[in-house]
């Protein structure tokens, strides 16, 4: 089961692609996609780097269905 949410990732729009913060202090973001596949959002910087991997390697899916397909951190 896992595998199939971390096939439905797809490549970030170029909108997509201009709403990555790179050089933040705080934390990481997690991007985050609809069950549809469809872009959601950008989470806060609040992850640490540890729990936004494990997130996006787990294929982790939240309470409405979402599910996280990507981090980016202060490195990117």
């Amino acid at each position: 089961m896992k595998k199939q949410f971390l096939n439905l990732g797809k490549a970030l729009t170029k909108v997509e692609q201009k709403q990555i913060f790179g050089g933040m202090s705080d934390g990481c973001r997690i991007a985050v996609r609809n069950s549809d596949g469809s872009f959601a959002y950008w989470s806060a910087a609040v992850f640490s780097v540890e729990d936004a991997q494990g997130d996006y390697a787990s294929g982790q899916v939240y309470s409405d269905g979402s599910y996280a397909s990507g981090y980016c951190c202060a490195s990117c």
